[in-house]
C-alpha cells in the first residue's frame, strides 16, 4: 500500500513487510522438528469439540482438526487464559483463527493488551516477540 509523501507529494511504500512479518503455524516446520502435527494440535481440542472423543490415529487431516478448533473455540472460555506462556497463547490464538497469517503487530498487541493482567503483565516490546517466534522449536511459527 502506498501513502503520499508530504514532502514530494510522491507515492511512498508503507513499511516494510519485514518490519511486521506475518506468522502462522507451519505443518512441514513441525515435521521438520519432528513434532506430530495431528498430536500437537488435538492438545488443544476443547471439550465440547466433535473430534475429542475419537482416538488420535482416527483424527486425520491437521487442517480439519483446526477448522474445527476455529469453530469451537469461542464457547470455551478456557482455551486460552492469561496465566498460559506466551507461546501457547499464541499458538491458540493462531488456532483460534484458522491459522490465517497475524502480524506482528497483531501478535503483540494480542499479548500485551489482551491477555496480559495486573496480575500476570506482558511487557515486551516488538523486536523480543520476533525473537521468540523465530527461535520456536516446538510449536512450528514460521513466516509467511
Amino acid at each position: 500500500m502506498t501513502t503520499p509523501d508530504p514532502r514530494t507529494e510522491e507515492e511512498v511504500e508503507e513499511q516494510p513487510e519485514q518490519d511486521n512479518p506475518m506468522f502462522l503455524i507451519s505443518v512441514d516446520r513441525l515435521k521438520q522438528l519432528e513434532r506430530s502435527p495431528v498430536h500437537l494440535v488435538a492438545g488443544r481440542l476443547s471439550p465440547n469439540s466433535p473430534s475429542k472423543s475419537k482416538p488420535v490415529r482416527e483424527l486425520g487431516d491437521v487442517k480439519v482438526l483446526i477448522r474445527e478448533i476455529a469453530q469451537n473455540y469461542k464457547t470455551d472460555p478456557d482455551f486460552i487464559r492469561a496465566d498460559m506462556p506466551v507461546q501457547e497463547i499464541i499458538f491458540r490464538t493462531l488456532l483460534a483463527r484458522g491459522n490465517r497469517p497475524m502480524s506482528l503487530k497483531d501478535l503483540h498487541y494480542e499479548l500485551t493488551e489482551r491477555w496480559a493482567t495486573p496480575v500476570r503483565p506482558i511487557v515486551f516490546t516488538q523486536e523480543r516477540l520476533l525473537r521468540i517466534l523465530d527461535s520456536d522449536t516446538y510449536y512450528g511459527f514460521t513466516r509467511k
